[in-house]
């Protein structure tokens, strides 16, 4: 296997990082990009137009987007949806979407489409697009919707919500995987609370299983015990003991489905905080922005 360094962007004119931040938004046909967005499908990190402009918010004002990201607004026809959808289903080229990649990609949030229309069976209805029933999914995939269910609601979903058709996925579905939606959250928290993660995640003086990342800052270098990715048991166990709400405000997707929570480094990692419970919290979007901004 043939390894190689990243490339080195340094010497990268502003412009150029603007033109690819703008040449992704048209790529997708939108007005506005977030950071995990352009991370996905841009050239350079997020975090290196950061470094460069000062705050990611500076990048789409340098870029004449729209700066508040996700389009949250209440007032939408059915038109405007079914449009957007179709959309994305054909940059895809697919003809169902989850609610969870629509969130991350579409113009409006699919919690407040589920205010609106009940159901995300009911908005993939309403655009003619098909109910997703491929039973080719991960049990991953399935906690990973229990856990964007449980977020929403700030509190453990029941059999009313899914039936409901808030979950992406069918009662009957988490009946045929776990034996019953019961059976499926048990499931659920013995992943979350799988013991051998524990330790990983934890426990801070266990350094046997943990790998040093070493990396290259612009103050230095630092030596890092843990990896910079959240996983979905550390970041359901964050939330939870953050009651679901934003540490510096209070929002939560309960009161407000288009609040998005996010898992945030108090010490930022590119200046050596870990990834360990101690080290995080809950913060919404916009609180999450404005730490950005102030850094």
């Amino acid at each position: 296997m043939h390894f190689n360094l990243n490339e080195y962007h340094r010497n990268i004119s502003d412009e150029d990082l603007i033109a690819d931040v703008k040449n992704i938004a048209l790529k997708f046909n939108k007005n506005s990009l977030t950071r995990a967005e352009y991370s996905s499908y841009g050239k350079y990190s997020s975090s290196t137009l950061e470094r460069r402009f000062g705050s990611w918010l500076k990048v789409l004002e340098l870029c004449e987007f729209n700066t508040a990201g996700h389009i949250h607004k209440h007032t939408f026809t059915d038109e405007e949806v079914i449009e957007d959808l179709k959309r994305f289903a054909s940059l895809l080229n697919v003809k169902t979407l989850s609610a969870k990649k629509y969130s991350m990609h579409g113009n409006y949030h699919s919690d407040t489409l589920l205010k609106k229309y009940g159901s995300w069976n009911a908005v993939l209805k309403m655009a003619g697009m098909g109910i997703n029933l491929n039973r080719n999914f991960t049990n991953e995939e399935m906690f990973e919707e229990i856990e964007r269910i449980w977020i929403l609601l700030g509190r453990q979903p029941t059999t009313t919500d899914i039936k409901a058709g808030i979950s992406t996925f069918s009662l009957q579905s988490y009946s045929r995987r776990f034996g019953g939606w019961r059976g499926a959250l048990q499931a659920f928290i013995n992943y979350i609370n799988d013991d051998t993660v524990q330790h990983e995640i934890l426990d801070n003086s266990n350094q046997e299983n943990i790998k040093p990342v070493t990396v290259l800052h612009t103050t230095g270098v630092t030596t890092h015990k843990t990896s910079r990715d959240i996983n979905l048991r550390l970041r359901f166990m964050v939330m939870q003991r953050d009651n679901f709400k934003c540490c510096a405000c209070g929002a939560s997707p309960a009161k407000d489905p288009a609040v998005e929570l996010h898992i945030d480094h108090i010490t930022p990692w590119s200046k050596g905080g870990e990834t360990v419970i101690e080290n995080l919290q809950t913060l919404c979007s916009k609180c999450n922005l404005g730490k950005s901004d102030m850094m």
